[in-house]
């Protein structure tokens, strides 16, 4: 992770608030499945989702539920809503 990421997701207090951007969500999924293959096609569902949603437009993955920090306007996910998408996976 670089300086301004490490910098950002401290101003936004990320860690406190059970949020997570879309690179903890990346990592959370790396992390939790255990087949390379998995991990590729539930990664790449997320970043379709993520640049859907960056762009405005309706995803198809109706249980990732997201919100805009208001101050820096990334997206966040909750966790437990991450966990819940990564179990119907």
């Amino acid at each position: 992770m670089g300086i301004r990421t490490a910098l950002r997701k401290e101003l936004m207090n990320v860690d406190k608030t059970d949020l997570m951007t879309a690179d903890d969500v990346r990592h959370y999924v790396n992390e939790s499945l255990t087949q390379a293959k998995d991990k590729l096609s539930v990664i790449s569902r997320f970043n379709e989702h993520h640049s859907q949603v960056q762009a405005g437009l309706p995803s198809q993955e109706q249980h990732l539920r997201h919100q805009q920090h208001r101050l820096f306007k990334d997206i966040l996910y909750p966790k437990s809503s991450v966990q819940n998408w990564l179990s119907r996976c």
